[in-house]
C-alpha cells in the first residue's frame, strides 16, 4: 500500500504548484495555506483512525486473547476539532464481560457521546473568557456550534492547579478587595468578591506623573462569601508566601465582608482606598461655592490626618448649619468617614499604606468587562466556573474519567497504524482506500464470499 503520508504530500505539491503558477497576493497565500493545511491535518487524522481500526480487526489472535469479538463494522463517528470535522468508521466489539465498546475510541482518547475535541473545548473557553458565546463559536468553529455548546465548554473547565509553588518571604503584602454586582437570569443580583494580592507598586515610565504597576500581582475570585472565601484567600497566599514577619495591608471600601478578612490574615491592617475616601469628602462639600467653608475643609483634612473624631463631627455640624437642605447627604458622608477614620489615618501615619489601594480598576479589568459592563444575565452554575477562570487567567478541562490502561492488542494496533502511515512501499500497488468498498467485506462476518474478496485484496 502506498504510504498515505506520501500521497498527501504529493497531492499538496500539485496544488501548490498550480496555485503559485500565477502571482497570488499575500492574502490569497494566507487563505490557501491555512485552508489546505487544515484539510491535510483532517485527512491524516482520519487515516490514522482508519488504520488503527484495520490493524485491530486483522489481529485475530490478539483480539481472541483479549476477549474481543466483532459485533458490527462501519459505525461512523464525527468529532468537531479546531482544524475541522474528523469523521471515521470504527468497529463495534463485544467484550468478555458482556459489554460492548469501540476500542478505536479508547485508543484515540474519545469518550462516549463526545462530539467536540478537548483542544476545541479549551479554545472555546479561552474565547468565551474574552467575549460573547457567539463570537467564540464564530472564531473557533466558524459558527458550527451553538452558544449553548460554548456555555457547556465553559462548564467543563476549571482553574489550572498550580504545582510545585515555592514559598518566598517578603516584608510587605498588599491586598485589594472589592466586589462586582452581576445580574442573574432570575432578575436578582449576585455579589462576586475579588481580591488582588501583590508586593507593592513600582513606577513605569518617566515624567511628573508616571504610571504605577502592581508587583507580582495575582487575583482570586469565587462565587463564595464570608469564612469560606477568606479561607481560600489565605490558602492562596500561604501557598506562595511565608508570612512570618510579613505586614499585610488590606485595602477596600470598608464593607463588612472585606473587614472580615482581618480575622484570617495575620498581622494585617485595614486601609480605606482613596477613591471612597474622596467620594465621601465630596458628599460633604458638594453644595459649597468657590471660597466657601474653607475653615471646615481644613478641619476635615486635619481630622482625617490625625484621627480626631471630635474635630470631624464639629466640622460636619457647621456644614449642616451652612446648608441645612443637604443635611442627609452631609450626614451620610460624615458617617462613612467617621466609621473608617482609623483606616484613613493610617495612610498619613504609615508611608507603606500609600503603596497600594487600587480596588476599582482591578474589578473593572478582571470581572466587570466580561460579567457586568453590558446588559446580560448569568446562571450561578456558569459563574461558578467562569469567575475563578477570569481571576486566575489559566484553566484546564475537568477530567471526565481516568483513562484506563490499554489492552496489549490495542497498543499493538496503534503501533501498527503509526508504522503503516509512515512506511514507504511500491507506488505501483493499489491503494484499497481509493477503491469501492464492498458491504460483504465491511460487515466483518466470515463467509466464503468474504474470504474470496479478502484474498483478492492481498
Amino acid at each position: 500500500m502506498q504510504s498515505i503520508i506520501d500521497r498527501i504530500v504529493e497531492n499538496l505539491k500539485k496544488e501548490l504548484a498550480e496555485f503559485f503558477s500565477e502571482i497570488p497576493s499575500i492574502e490569497a497565500v494566507e487563505e490557501f495555506s491555512w485552508t489546505k493545511l487544515k484539510r491535510v491535518a483532517v485527512t491524516l487524522t482520519e487515516a490514522y483512525a482508519r488504520e488503527i481500526d484495520n490493524a485491530l480487526y486483522e489481529d485475530r489472535s490478539g483480539r481472541r486473547a483479549a476477549g474481543l469479538a466483532v459485533e458490527r463494522r462501519g459505525n461512523r463517528r464525527t468529532i468537531l476539532t479546531d482544524i475541522g470535522e474528523i469523521s471515521y468508521e470504527r468497529t463495534y466489539y463485544a467484550q468478555r464481560d458482556g459489554t460492548y465498546d469501540y476500542p478505536v475510541d479508547q485508543i484515540l482518547g474519545v469518550e462516549a457521546y463526545q462530539r467536540i475535541s478537548d483542544r476545541t473545548l479549551l479554545k472555546l473557553t479561552g474565547e468565551a473568557k474574552e467575549g460573547s458565546y457567539s463570537s467564540a463559536s464564530r472564531i473557533v468553529t466558524e459558527e458550527k456550534i451553538s452558544r449553548q455548546t460554548v456555555m457547556n465548554a465553559v462548564r467543563r473547565c476549571r482553574v489550572s492547579e498550580r504545582k510545585n509553588l515555592k514559598q518566598k518571604h517578603v516584608p510587605v503584602l498588599h491586598i485589594d478587595a472589592d466586589e462586582d454586582h452581576v445580574s442573574l437570569q432570575n432578575g436578582r443580583t449576585l455579589i462576586v468578591p475579588l481580591v488582588t494580592i501583590y508586593e507593592g507598586l513600582e513606577k513605569v515610565g518617566k515624567g511628573k506623573r508616571p504610571r504605577r504597576k502592581c508587583i507580582n500581582a495575582f487575583h482570586y475570585s469565587a462565587c463564595k462569601a464570608g469564612e469560606e472565601f477568606w479561607d481560600d484567600v489565605y490558602e492562596q497566599i500561604v501557598s506562595r508566601y511565608d508570612l512570618k514577619g510579613t505586614r499585610i495591608y488590606l485595602h477596600g471600601d470598608g464593607a463588612a465582608w472585606i473587614k472580615q478578612g482581618l480575622e484570617y490574615l495575620p498581622n494585617s491592617t485595614f486601609v480605606l482606598d482613596c477613591y471612597h475616601k474622596n467620594k465621601a469628602k465630596k458628599m460633604l462639600f458638594a453644595g459649597c461655592g468657590v471660597g466657601e467653608a474653607q475653615s471646615e475643609k481644613k478641619a476635615v483634612v486635619n481630622a482625617l490626618r490625625y484621627g480626631n473624631a471630635d474635630v470631624l463631627i464639629e466640622a460636619g455640624k457647621r456644614l449642616i448649619a451652612l446648608h441645612p437642605e443637604r443635611q442627609n447627604r452631609i450626614e451620610e458622608g460624615l458617617g462613612y468617614l467617621y466609621q473608617n477614620l482609623d483606616a484613613i489615618t493610617v495612610r498619613y501615619q504609615d508611608p507603606e499604606a500609600w503603596n497600594g489601594g487600587a480596588t476599582e480598576p482591578h474589578v473593572s479589568h478582571v470581572l466587570s468587562k466580561r460579567l457586568s459592563s453590558r446588559p446580560m444575565g448569568w446562571s450561578v452554575r456558569t459563574l461558578e466556573h467562569l469567575v475563578p477562570i477570569l481571576a486566575a487567567g489559566t484553566f484546564e478541562l475537568i477530567p471526565r474519567t481516568e483513562r484506563a490502561d490499554l489492552l496489549d492488542c490495542l497498543n499493538q494496533a496503534a503501533k501498527k497504524a503509526s508504522a503503516t502511515l509512515s512506511r514507504k512501499t511500491s507506488p505501483f500497488l493499489v491503494d484499497p482506500d481509493q477503491c469501492a468498498s464492498f458491504e460483504v467485506v465491511k460487515s466483518g462476518r466470515i463467509t466464503q464470499l468474504y474470504s474470496t474478496m479478502k484474498g483478492l485484496s492481498r
